[in-house]
């Protein structure tokens, strides 16, 4: 599995391409240890190429959710492929892991909070 990286303002863009499971998954755990390690917050996790994900797949976006959540970040996963929305659904994940089809909103809704967490007093 190929993931490209890019930024947008202080958030990571992830955008894993091809199958999301047990073969490919440690690559993207490592890859998220080293940005939060770099002090990186907010990821967008961008599914719109990953055509694939199984138990691990979904696993490890949880995992990365919960590492971030403890230092005070955030995940958001854009989603266009129906039947990995749908896994979402049925297991719940989509219940903790907010996920949209929309790059922009994902975006938004990511820079907001860290807007929120650098106005905090």
């Amino acid at each position: 599995m190929e993931i490209v990286v890019e930024m947008d303002n202080n958030v990571i863009i992830l955008k894993p391409i091809g199958r999301l499971d047990a073969s490919s998954v440690e690559s993207l755990k490592v890859q998220v240890v080293k940005l939060i390690d770099k002090h990186y917050l907010y990821f967008l996790l961008d599914m719109s190429r990953v055509d694939f994900i199984d138990s691990m797949g979904l696993g490890t976006c949880i995992d990365i959710y919960k590492k971030l959540g403890a230092i005070g970040g955030a995940l958001v996963c854009t989603i266009a492929n129906e039947a990995i929305r749908t896994i979402f659904h049925l297991t719940r994940t989509d219940e903790k892991i907010y996920t949209t089809d929309s790059r922009f909103e994902a975006l938004k809704t990511l820079q907001d909070k860290a807007f929120q967490s650098c106005t905090r007093i």
